[in-house]
């Protein structure tokens, strides 16, 4: 039987209880990676030049391809929690051993969008300074917080129909990146509303962390990974009556040239 978002959350809590360790242990190590690439970044390209501020980005951007291969195995660790199966730390390795060019080539559509929704921001960044008197710097904060609220809404709304790529490809290792992509926007359809309405629901406990210093994400994030796994086979069908395939839509998607 389908869910609603309150039968998936407990869903979640039901499976996640007592199956914390390894995926904290794999969500700290990915967002690691994400901290240590942007120290080197910033290492290997100094300044505020235009120079520095595109070789950063560049350089970035590619490590996060090879960080996604990572995050596209944590995905399978939710994806197994969920449905109770068997799971390790050695699944964030999964992808390197089962085409890991497929995970490239949809982290790379990803990954140009949020660069793309980002030149707002990084568009202002460069071309103000942000003044010697209060008032100034006051007016420059106030206006890098709207652009970067505005890259954040845009990125939300360009990249939502794409959310369940990574636990397809997690079912479908053998899927090509592009494929996966589109049964995911597929797979989404009329559902976007229940997934914003999912994470927005997440919003409060976020705010709560914040006085935590931030210590509570090392528990939510994987609460909240784990309902976006059973979100994704709440929307696939897994739960109906006759189950279904958790990828029904997939098949449609193959390669025009190989038939």
């Amino acid at each position: 039987m389908r869910k609603n978002l309150k039968g998936c959350k407990r869903l979640a809590r039901e499976t996640l209880a007592g199956n914390f360790t390894v995926p904290v242990i794999g969500s700290i190590a990915v967002a690691a990676m994400s901290a240590v690439s942007g120290y080197i970044s910033t290492a290997l390209f100094p300044g505020d030049s235009l120079y520095a501020i595109i070789g950063g980005e560049v350089f970035s951007f590619i490590l996060s391809l090879v960080i996604c291969v990572f995050s596209a195995g944590l995905y399978r660790i939710y994806l197994n929690i969920s449905r109770r199966e068997k799971y390790s730390f050695g699944d964030l390795l999964y992808f390197f051993s089962h085409q890991p060019d497929h995970v490239i080539v949809a982290s790379f559509v990803l990954a140009l969008i949020n660069l793309v929704t980002s030149l707002p921001m990084a568009w202002f960044s460069y071309t103000t300074d942000m003044g010697s008197t209060a008032d100034a710097q006051m007016n420059w904060a106030v206006n890098y917080l709207l652009f970067t609220l505005l890259g954040f809404l845009l990125n939300l709304l360009i990249a939502m129909p794409f959310a369940m790529t990574y636990y397809i490809l997690a079912d479908n290792p053998e899927m090509k990146g592009g494929q996966a992509l589109k049964a995911s926007a597929k797979l989404m359809k009329g559902h976007l509303w229940e997934y914003l309405k999912m994470l927005l629901s997440f919003v409060p406990w976020i705010i709560f962390s914040m006085f935590t210093l931030y210590l509570a994400l090392i528990w939510l994030v994987p609460y909240i990974e784990t309902c976006m796994a059973v979100f994704y086979r709440n929307i696939s069908g897994e739960f109906d009556e006759p189950p279904v395939s958790p990828v029904t839509p997939i098949p449609q998607f193959q390669d025009e040239t190989e038939a």
